[in-house]
Parts: C-alpha cells; structure tokens; sequence
C-alpha cells in the first residue's frame, strides 16, 4: 500500500510557469518540481521571487517505493 503525503509546486503568476526541479520554468504541472515541506516551498519561493510574485500549490500524491 501507497502512503499519501502533501507535495506543494511553486507558480510564477505573471507568466503562469511552474519552477522545475533545476530551478527553470516549465508549461506542465506534471513536470513541476516538487516539495515535500511547506518551510522549502516558502524559502524557495523567497529565494527565487519578490513577494507577491508567486503562489504555492499543496496537493495529495502518493509516495513511490
């Protein structure tokens, strides 16, 4: 059995583009980098955007073993 766990994706709100795992822009969701706690989401999106700039997605996904 899969366990659940919140995974949040960081999105530039003037283009629309989601940060990718190398820390560039993507078209796709799926294809988003993914966090896994709320405290990197936040300082990743700090890090990388002036505030107000962004918005942070949390969603369900299940973990991969």
């Amino acid at each position: 059995m899969n366990a659940i766990r919140s995974a949040y994706v960081i999105q530039d709100r003037r283009s629309g583009l989601f940060l990718s795992e190398e820390l560039g822009f993507v078209v796709s969701f799926a294809k988003a980098g993914r966090l896994y706690d709320i405290d990197e989401a936040l300082d990743t999106a700090f890090d990388h955007f002036d505030p107000g700039e962004f918005e942070i997605h949390e969603f369900l996904e299940r973990e991969k073993w």
